[in-house]
């Protein structure tokens, strides 16, 4: 069975955990778990998921436990239930980590933009610099 197909099995019986599981060296996260971890600890989203090395789990575990987000650890094909907290509040972070990548997006586009208009013409910067103070 593939990581994503021991992923997918599990996250339907466990919504509201941030699923990791364990292949070869690393574990994997996918989807909306995926954009948790991004928003926690940057880690690149590509394909839909994200991976970390195995040492990294007690870290991961930790952030995640003071941020009241349960942990499910996939290993073959059993799952470890790492952190359950009776306040879990996934959904708000979730809704934090959705929010936060939109900004970053944003942020990023509005940068290319910005660097097209200043390397055109330099005095862009002056102007785009002017309505940035006065806002």
């Amino acid at each position: 069975m593939k990581t994503v197909d021991k992923y997918v099995e599990f996250k339907s019986k466990y919504k509201n955990y941030v699923v990791i599981v364990k292949s070869g060296n690393f574990y994997y996260s996918f989807g909306e778990d995926a954009y948790i971890l991004k928003y926690f600890f940057n880690y690149q989203i590509r394909d839909d998921k994200v991976g970390f090395p195995l040492n990294a789990k007690a870290k991961v575990k930790s952030v995640l436990n003071r941020h009241n987000v349960n942990v499910l650890e996939i290993i073959d094909d059993y799952a470890y239930v790492l952190e359950t907290k009776n306040t879990n509040e996934y959904d708000i972070k979730l809704k934090e980590a959705k929010s936060n990548i939109l900004i970053g997006n944003m942020l990023d586009n509005l940068m290319e933009r910005i660097e097209v208009k200043v390397k055109q013409e330099e005095a862009n910067y002056k102007l785009i610099k002017e309505f940035v103070d006065e806002l």
